[in-house]
């Protein structure tokens, strides 16, 4: 846990040496976990604290699936659909690069700030869209970055689109307003 944050911080910094690291030890697993966690943490109270605890958890539930299945469609379109000779990687690998590449989000605890909830949330999602396409790059170790955003950009729509509609539906069914 003593280098969990320093990680964060490096993945924040967009420093392909972290992703490296990440690729190579499998021991992170546990530590990609805690990133998500605390990036739902920051959603959940920077953007929906005004609607209450229940809103907090549904982000948080969201969040881990939104997570899950953000890296799993990175995996499959980039070992399914783009295949070529060096994308040679594993799924939980690619959850691990996803997971870090989603620091920056803890930022968005600032959200509680009033009138600054829309502006920290894209600013942080286009920031972790780069550590993605610097995560995805590495992983599969792609030597053109634009294949690298195609995957990372049109795989996180279909993720945002899919946390959306969990979120629309949850606070529908829940009541919160």
């Amino acid at each position: 846990m003593n280098t969990l944050f320093p990680r964060m911080i490096r993945a924040a910094k967009l420093e392909p040496g972290l992703f490296e690291e990440l690729v190579d030890d499998a021991t992170t697993q546990g530590q990609a976990t805690w990133v998500v966690a605390i990036l739902a943490m920051g959603t959940g109270f920077g953007m929906f604290s005004r609607a209450g605890a229940m809103a907090v958890n549904i982000c948080l539930v969201t969040t881990f699936l939104s997570w899950y299945l953000w890296a799993f469609t990175v995996y499959f379109a980039a070992t399914y659909l783009f295949r070529d000779a060096v994308t040679q990687t594993d799924r939980k690998t690619v959850m691990r690069i996803m997971a870090f590449a989603n620091a920056p989000g803890a930022l968005r605890l600032l959200g509680v700030v009033p009138q600054s909830a829309m502006i920290i949330f894209v600013v942080t999602t286009v920031w972790i869209l780069t550590a993605g396409v610097i995560g995805i790059k590495v992983a599969f170790n792609l030597q053109h970055t634009a294949k690298a955003m195609f995957l990372c950009v049109g795989t996180w729509i279909l993720a945002f689109f899919f946390q959306s509609l969990l979120l629309v539906l949850f606070f529908s069914v829940f009541g919160v307003a």
